[in-house]
């Protein structure tokens, strides 16, 4: 028994490296979005980048499925396990002492990847891969638990975005995976369709119509992506019990901000993109 635990215990310390940001539904939905608010032309030039071969990636993908590509590489690469998320701490009773944030980031991520899909003189496998990377990590800072880092008397060292803040739940043994998984808008483990995402990405965008992000969207700095989305896991992600019971409420407005984010997540980066390609 004793060994089970310790087993435990190692797991809970190795699992929020190997664990991914919204699941490939989420990551799709924001591709979605994203590629509905895309301009003719960006469409045709973004298309024509994630044509071309290189690194893991062999075969050219969809635009929805590039998405996700960076979390299929990662059984080959540890390299940029860092890049999916940035710890900014969240105290209790006043335990946090000089947290430093971790570098690389997916703040300094998405700067960097932002630069060379800018740039004029960088090769097509470059802005390829910088594409496939970006399009993810426009996901991951939109997902709460992917900028934050819960720090108590029970957790000194940090909860880890949630992973180490366990649940009493049958589906979803931590915070960091109910949040992954869309906060239960859809069955866990289960890939939606082409249809299935279509028709939600048109019924949330209907929902949330662009315009009443105007303000958020405004935002240019990744950095301050990644405090909004720590603010709101302040807010809403961390309504458990004492012993880790989500209540029907804090789930039902988990959801919501989970259809806000992704929704918020596909807007910003087709606005991006339009402003980097579309030509008059």
């Amino acid at each position: 028994m004793r060994l089970l635990r310790v087993v435990a215990l190692i797991l809970l310390t190795i699992l929020p490296s190997l664990l991914y940001a919204w699941d490939s539904n989420g990551h799709k939905l924001v591709a979605e979005i994203a590629y509905e608010n895309l301009k003719p032309n960006v469409k045709k030039t973004v298309m024509q980048m994630l044509q071309t071969p290189g690194p893991w990636y062999p075969h050219p993908l969809s635009f929805r499925n590039s998405a996700v590509w960076a979390d299929w590489i990662r059984p080959n690469t540890s390299q940029y396990d860092t890049w999916h998320y940035i710890n900014l701490p969240y105290c209790a009773l006043n335990r946090c002492f000089n947290q430093k944030i971790t570098t690389p980031n997916i703040v300094t991520a998405i700067i960097l990847d932002a630069t060379i899909l800018q740039d004029k003189k960088a090769s097509a496998v470059e802005k390829g891969t910088a594409l496939r990377f970006y399009l993810h990590w426009l996901g991951d800072i939109h997902q709460p638990m992917h900028a934050i880092s819960y720090y108590s008397s029970r957790y000194p060292q940090g909860d880890a975005g949630g992973n180490r803040y366990l649940l009493q739940d049958n589906l979803y043994n931590n915070l960091h995976v109910f949040w992954d998984g869309g906060c239960g808008l859809w069955p866990q483990n289960t890939t939606l369709s082409r249809r299935q995402l279509q028709t939600l990405a048109k019924v949330w965008q209907a929902q949330y119509p662009q315009k009443e992000f105007t303000a958020v969207l405004a935002h240019k700095d990744p950095l301050s992506w990644a405090k909004d989305s720590h603010a709101l896991a302040v807010e809403y992600a961390y309504k458990a019990a004492p012993k880790h019971y989500l209540t029907v409420q804090a789930q039902k407005n988990a959801e919501i901000i989970c259809q806000k984010q992704i929704t918020l997540a596909g807007y910003r980066l087709a606005q991006n993109l339009n402003a980097w390609y579309a030509t008059p």
